[in-house]
């Protein structure tokens, strides 16, 4: 082979790489978008939230999730995901939303200062 042929080879495999790179990075951020946009959404919120996980071991952990407004609590682990129970008593659904605004309000880096003096 001479030099001029090398040359050309040498630019279609770059050329070509380069080209499947691109096309690879146009898949992966129009799959990004895609994802983010979906999900079901009403009326700006979303249909499942994630209240609280306590993870538990490597690979499992307890959540408290909300589905439609019902409060479920699954457990999850590497091979599967259960119900563990649903909280429909009203009283741990109030204590819930207590939580869940005082967690909503924080507390400056100051009141946690005063509260070591205290």
């Amino acid at each position: 082979m001479n030099s001029p042929e090398l040359f050309y080879s040498l630019l279609k495999i770059i050329s070509a790489l380069a080209v499947t790179v691109g096309v690879m990075i146009v898949v992966a951020y129009l799959f990004k978008k895609i994802v983010k946009k979906g999900g079901g959404v009403i009326n700006g919120g979303e249909l499942i939230k994630t209240l609280s996980v306590k993870y538990l071991g490597a690979k499992s952990s307890i959540m408290l999730i909300d589905v439609l407004g019902n409060i479920m609590v699954i457990g999850v682990s590497s091979s599967k995901i259960s119900l563990l129970t649903e909280i429909v008593d009203s009283e741990s659904l109030e204590q819930l939303k207590e939580v869940q605004e005082q967690k909503g309000k924080s507390v400056p880096f100051s009141g946690y200062l005063k509260g070591l003096l205290k």
